[in-house]
């Protein structure tokens, strides 16, 4: 025997030491501890999205209420003034009408008529 390999052993690779297939597989633990993981993370996932989508929902009903209630605010302000809130609207149309490019005004019509 000689005595440099007893000062310097001869490295093994991992494929000389002998293991058995339930010390190298994660085995039934590991699979459950993936799966608590993931769970997990999707429980969290689901949460978050769901938060979201009821600030989206809770922000689009309150843009609703803002505009229905500008809308009767100026239906107030309009009576108030002794003008009806549908003939304003009528004056519009007619003035969007006339202005269109679509053809039903050609754009010389003037808003009364």
């Amino acid at each position: 025997m000689r005595i440099d390999r007893l000062i310097e052993p001869e490295p093994t690779s991992p494929a000389d030491i002998p293991t058995e297939p339930w010390e190298a597989t994660p085995g039934v633990e590991g699979f459950l501890l993936g799966f608590f993981f993931i769970g997990t993370f999707l429980a969290f996932l689901m949460w978050a999205m769901n938060r979201s989508l009821r600030r989206i929902k809770h922000n689009a009903q309150n843009e609703d209420r803002s505009a229905a209630r500008n809308t009767e605010d100026s239906a107030v302000k309009n009576a108030a003034n002794g003008s009806s809130a549908p003939d304003a609207t009528k004056e519009q149309d007619s003035d969007s009408v006339a202005s269109s490019p679509s053809g039903t005004g050609n754009g010389t019509e003037s808003p009364t008529g």
